[in-house]
């Protein structure tokens, strides 16, 4: 399946010039695939598992991809989408797959289509429209709202799922043939052929991750595949280093759907680093809980002494250690990220978090003796069992952290900053939280009141919060069933969030605001 492309206005000429791939990607090859990311270039380009995805396809024998996004910096996002490489609108490839991390991206993928001409619903689908792939966290997570508009969910990781799905688009004559084949495979959801809310699966749909006896093999060490200036993570070399998470806060979708905590072997990451020497001397090393890995200090001394400049992703706040600290600051890092959640050791102890105020106050003052400027901290609200004055204590950990910040940095010349960034929590499939309601918008309004005021007053500190607009449709897209697919459509179509949650309130109050019973309907997938 696939046509050969078409010329057209070239509109990635500006962000082709910049790119420096860490090898040659072939192309004109006799199978070509969408890969397709709902965001902008800068964001799907810092996508880690999006450039593994770019890299498989291209090892495939026959088989090269192309990219395709909502846009990039300087271009309009409401002509017709066409891939980076060859300016090739969607209508030429035999599939799209899109990788899909963050729900609210739901909306960019039906506007893809949509300015791709192609039909949003599968049913509408004729017998040469590309087949609708999605892939990524969102496949797995609870994949009913965009169970009207995608042909086949892929389940699993990459390494375990793209040969099955390579072949049949290779082999099969249509894409009614491509689905009807994949649906037999295990780590695919098909939703013409199963139909867990009309009728019980015979057995539940099994996600295929990648397991600890495959990362300890050769060749499966997502690192990036093309470096660019034009991310997030600007001119940086990424290197996955685990999966998983050794806590299982109960607020957490990753640390339950990802399976058990598991690491790449040190081997293969520092020898990942050569492929990343001739493009640039920036690495990132990215994970759920990248300080855990076993031997975290080593990798991060050896990038240093190889003459990497080093970062890492957020740090679990055990991680922090003098071992992780100082090869990040003499790799000229200046600001880490830590994730309380809360400010009392009660309610973090009730997430399953048992790290108390005293220990996070010593991490805190060793990343400042250390020398670094800058330190941000997640927290959430709207958490069972919370009360005022543990939204309060939020307030006063700040303080302890500002005086720390003061402590170290006066007597050094340099003061720092502290920010604070507040999200809402969103009940998540599979987390223990799962079945509870969201908390009412008034109540979290308050809350939030609460600490802008208070985080207004303290010097040297900021603070950025979730709006519960957004917060209420995230819960409503990662909890609803196939009904959801009128809703998503009619914000695609152009009605804005706030006019959909209104025309939609009835239906959107019984997801979110109310505690959920009996057998849930994310249900007949097997995570974890």
């Amino acid at each position: 399946m696939g046509k050969r492309p078409r010329t057209g206005k070239s509109t990635w000429t500006p962000h082709r010039a910049v790119e420096r791939p860490v090898r040659r990607f072939l192309s004109g090859t006799p199978y070509r695939l969408a890969l397709a990311y709902p965001a902008s270039y800068e964001v799907g380009m810092s996508s880690l598992g999006f450039q593994r995805v770019y890299e498989l396809v291209h090892e495939a024998d026959g088989w090269s991809a192309e990219r395709f996004f909502t846009g990039g910096a300087g271009m309009s996002a409401l002509g017709m989408p066409r891939s980076v490489e060859s300016e090739a609108p969607l209508t030429d490839f035999g599939c799209v797959a899109f990788s899909v991390s963050f729900e609210e991206d739901y909306v960019h993928l039906l506007q893809l289509l949509l300015r791709g001409g192609v039909p949003l619903r599968w049913r509408e689908r004729r017998r040469d429209d590309p087949v609708v792939v999605l892939g990524g966290a969102c496949a797995a997570i609870n994949p009913l709202p965009m169970a009207e508009f995608v042909d086949v969910f892929a389940l699993g990781a990459a390494e375990n799922l793209l040969a099955d799905l390579l072949s049949a688009l290779a082999e099969e004559k249509d894409r009614e043939a491509v689905c009807e084949r994949l649906a037999s495979r295990p780590g695919f959801f098909v939703p013409a052929f199963h139909d867990p809310e009309g009728a019980d699966l015979p057995d539940k749909l099994r996600k295929l991750e990648l397991t600890a006896a495959q990362m300890a093999a050769p060749g499966h060490l997502p690192t990036t595949a093309v470096v660019t200036e034009r991310t997030e993570f600007a001119s940086k070399f990424l290197v996955e280093m685990s999966r998983g998470c050794p806590e299982k806060c109960r607020y957490c979708w990753a640390t339950f759907g990802m399976g058990k905590f598991r690491w790449h072997p040190t081997q293969y990451i520092l020898e990942s680093l050569e492929r990343g020497r001739s493009v640039t001397d920036e690495v990132g090393f990215v994970a759920t809980a990248v300080g855990d890995h076993p031997e975290i200090g080593r990798i991060l001394t050896e990038a240093h002494q190889a003459g990497f400049r080093a970062a890492v992703s957020s740090i679990r706040i055990p991680a922090v250690t003098d071992e992780v600290l100082a090869p990040l600051y003499a790799a000229g890092g200046r600001s880490i990220t830590l994730a309380p959640e809360t400010g009392s050791d009660r309610l973090r102890r009730a997430l399953n978090k048992p790290i108390p105020n005293e220990l996070l106050l010593e991490k805190v003052r060793l990343i400042f003796r250390h020398g670094f400027h800058h330190l941000k901290l997640y927290f959430i609200v709207g958490l069972p069992g919370e009360t005022m004055d543990d939204v309060e204590a939020i307030l006063t950990l700040a303080g302890d952290c500002r005086k720390i910040l003061l402590e170290e940095g006066v007597p050094r010349g340099t003061v720092g900053h502290i920010h604070l960034g507040l999200n809402v929590l969103i009940p998540k499939p599979y987390t223990p939280y799962q079945r509870e309601a969201m908390e009412e918008a008034s109540s979290l309004k308050r809350k939030i009141s609460v600490l802008r005021k208070g985080a207004t007053a303290l010097p040297n500190v900021s603070i950025s919060t979730m709006s519960i607009r957004q917060a209420v449709w995230q819960t409503y897209v990662s909890r609803a069933g196939s009904d959801a697919a009128d809703v998503l459509e009619e914000v695609a179509r152009g009605m804005n969030v706030a006019a959909a949650l209104r025309r939609y309130g009835e239906r959107v109050h019984e997801e979110v605001y109310r505690e959920l019973a009996g057998t849930l309907r994310w249900h007949f997938l097997r995570t974890g």
